[in-house]
């Protein structure tokens, strides 16, 4: 459990709107913050609110015990959960790993060489910016975003995506190819977050809580971790596995 709570203190009492907008229209995102030095982070940041049992596929073929078992531990795990982490999934971990080096190097590259894809227009292939609900938001997020169509990523992502439909569609009574036959499988977003070094990281969170509100998201972490799950009113950490993906069921598939 990591849950802790801040008193509200005067200095929450401050232009929210102004700080917001000076921050996005330096289009020098948290990166930026950090590389001028600061000792404090903005209010705009700061949150006033701060284990996963493990169900992983492990193998996938065409022998029908074996599908039948794995189809049992995705009921179970989403109906228990709403997450799970799978190994043995189809993507190499030489993608993988190309993957988490390629956000850091765009992110840890020069300044100047990133502005030209700042922007906020969500009609764009490849976004890059801070908080994507930055004006609505309770409290910034502590990152940077590129949001862009990465070519071998995506098709293996959109592979054992549709693996994961079948698996979901068998799960729910249904026949195989349901959710994918209804559109589940249309679609994809794939968002890169970068984390920079913060001075106070115990007054604010890279991602705040929150569900996704697709069907299910395919997460990809780096060894750091950090990510956690409420369940049951607890915070619980799930461990970063090297190789391993992190599936989160979303609202349309909730719903």
């Amino acid at each position: 459990m990591a849950e802790t709570g801040l008193e509200p203190t005067e200095a929450f009492h401050y232009n929210r709107k102004n700080e917001l907008k000076a921050f996005d229209e330096t289009k020098s995102r948290v990166k930026g913050l950090v590389d001028s030095g600061l000792s404090k982070i903005p209010t705009i940041f700061i949150n006033q609110q701060y284990k996963l049992e493990r169900n992983n596929l492990t193998g996938f073929d065409d022998d029908p015990n074996l599908r039948h078992e794995i189809v049992k531990k995705v009921g179970e795990a989403c109906e228990r959960w709403g997450f799970f982490q799978v190994i043995n999934h189809g993507i190499p971990l030489t993608t993988l790993d190309e993957m988490i080096d390629g956000i850091r190097r765009f992110h840890e590259q020069d300044k100047e060489a990133k502005k030209e894809f700042y922007s906020r227009d969500n009609s764009r292939k490849v976004i890059y910016n801070s908080n994507f609900d930055l004006y609505v938001a309770e409290a910034a997020n502590w990152r940077d975003t590129l949001r862009d169509i990465m070519i071998e990523y995506s098709n293996r992502v959109m592979k054992l995506g549709q693996t994961l439909l079948e698996l979901l569609s068998e799960a729910l009574g249904l026949n195989r190819s349901y959710l994918e036959d209804i559109g589940c499988g249309e679609g994809l977003l794939m968002v890169g977050h970068y984390y920079p070094p913060c001075p106070e990281s115990d007054l604010t969170l890279g991602t705040g809580s929150h569900t996704d509100s697709g069907f299910f998201t395919v997460l990809l972490q780096d060894q750091i971790g950090g990510l956690q799950v409420l369940q049951q009113n607890q915070w619980l950490d799930v461990k970063s596995i090297h190789g391993a993906l992190v599936v989160n069921l979303g609202d349309m598939m909730q719903a």
